[in-house]
């Protein structure tokens, strides 16, 4: 079951990226990831309503959505979920945000260098709430990798290995064994929120 739209969409992404590449081993170099290759979802056609629910008929295999967990994402801006996945596991979100941090850096880039990047009209404004989604899904992924962290002043450093079940989530860990610390992930959680403030000081913020 997935907690949102957000989730389940990045969730089969996931799992058609590691269907791509099924010669990756535990210690070989993760893949690029995409989040792009998971079908849209449509209404009538891979898109069903229940009395509760939404099943989402993709090629990874049936995905309930329940509409109460999807307008409590809505309603407290997290939109991957509440609480903690149970599709995907710690080391892929914290993929996931690395994704999302690109893809919010090079358009940051690209729009500073624009003629006029404070600009009030519609396209700038558009440019400038895109930049900010993305940012705003990178901190919650690495929020949703957090989730994962033992509770408690005794509860450790880092995830426990158990909490990564995933191919590829595991051979990410290999190749970077710091990648889901505490210390980390409260660093690019940090880093993460920071450069959104930034962002919203010089651009003003887009509701």
């Amino acid at each position: 079951m997935a907690r949102s739209i957000w989730e389940a969409q990045t969730y089969v992404s996931l799992r058609l990226a590691e269907q791509q590449n099924p010669s990756v081993e535990p210690g070989q170099p993760v893949p690029a990831l995409t989040l792009g290759d998971a079908p849209p979802m449509k209404l009538g056609t891979n898109m069903v309503e229940g009395p509760d629910s939404w099943t989402y008929q993709s090629p990874v295999g049936d995905i309930v959505i329940p509409y109460a967990s999807e307008k409590t994402t809505i309603q407290v801006g997290a939109p991957f979920g509440l609480g903690r996945s149970l599709l995907i596991d710690a080391a892929e979100w914290v993929q996931v945000a690395y994704l999302y941090h690109d893809w919010a850096i090079g358009d940051m880039l690209t729009y500073a260098g624009e003629p006029d990047p404070h600009s009030q009209d519609v396209q700038h404004t558009e440019r400038r709430r895109y930049i900010r989604l993305g940012w705003e899904l990178a901190i919650d992924a690495i929020v949703q990798a957090m989730a994962f962290l033992p509770e408690g002043d005794q509860g450790g450093d880092q995830v426990p290995d158990a909490e990564i079940w995933s191919q590829f989530g595991r051979s990410a860990k290999l190749a970077d064994p710091h990648l889901v610390t505490r210390a980390r992930l409260e660093e690019d959680l940090e880093t993460y929120r920071g450069i959104l403030e930034d962002f919203d000081r010089n651009y003003d913020p887009v509701d």
